[in-house]
């Protein structure tokens, strides 16, 4: 019943960000990407992992490109062909990678294993998500490669790092989410309308 209600919910999710104007997702795309660059997280942080948007997702195009422009910053891009006691890892990624496409037929680069990162050493990560709610919890696609991959959150919540911030669209907030015991909460987001911050789950 659980699993139903889940799948009901993210194709309407889903949905309902595919019908967003070309036009509202770059404007949400450039507010969302200046809502990260005025923030106080890019301060503090070197390695910052991030994903290439698709399916209606929050555009992530513009925030690479300027993150690039950091020179502080390191950026990665998640890897699901990685080190074999990984459930994700994550690759070095630069304006001149080479990419190759993975199983579900989304580009990574294309980098020797022993390059990889495990997700401890990552300081932020842009999250996506179908949907969340105002106590940080998120809706993902239902293959908890993130879940797994930052369970050690759940164990040790006072670790400041790695930050786990949301990046999608406002339409995207539902009231609530029914939270499993094995779901990582987010400690933030980011949308159009600027950062939630999620403290005290």
């Amino acid at each position: 019943m659980k699993q139903t209600c889940h799948h009901t919910l993210r194709k309407s999710l889903r949905l309902k960000r595919q019908q967003l104007s070309l036009q509202q997702q770059q404007q949400h795309e450039i507010s969302a990407c200046q809502h990260l660059l005025n923030s106080p997280y890019l301060k503090e942080v070197r390695k910052v992992a991030v994903f290439l948007s698709q399916d209606g997702e929050l555009g992530t195009d513009t925030v690479i490109e300027a993150l690039w422009q950091q020179p502080q910053l390191e950026l990665f891009l998640p890897a699901l062909e990685t080190q074999p006691n990984w459930h994700m890892g994550f690759s070095p990624y630069r304006s001149d990678s080479k990419m190759q496409n993975n199983r579900f037929n989304i580009p990574e680069p294309d980098v020797p294993l022993e390059e990889h990162q495990s997700g401890e050493e990552m300081d932020l990560v842009l999250m996506p998500l179908v949907g969340f709610d105002l106590k940080g919890h998120r809706l993902g696609m239902g293959g908890g490669f993130y879940d797994r991959t930052f369970a050690f959150k759940l164990k040790n919540p006072q670790a400041k790092t790695p930050l786990l911030i949301g990046w999608a669209h406002a339409c995207q907030q539902v009231e609530t989410l029914p939270n499993e015991s094995w779901d990582v909460p987010l400690d933030g987001i980011f949308t159009e309308n600027g950062l939630i911050p999620f403290i005290e789950q």
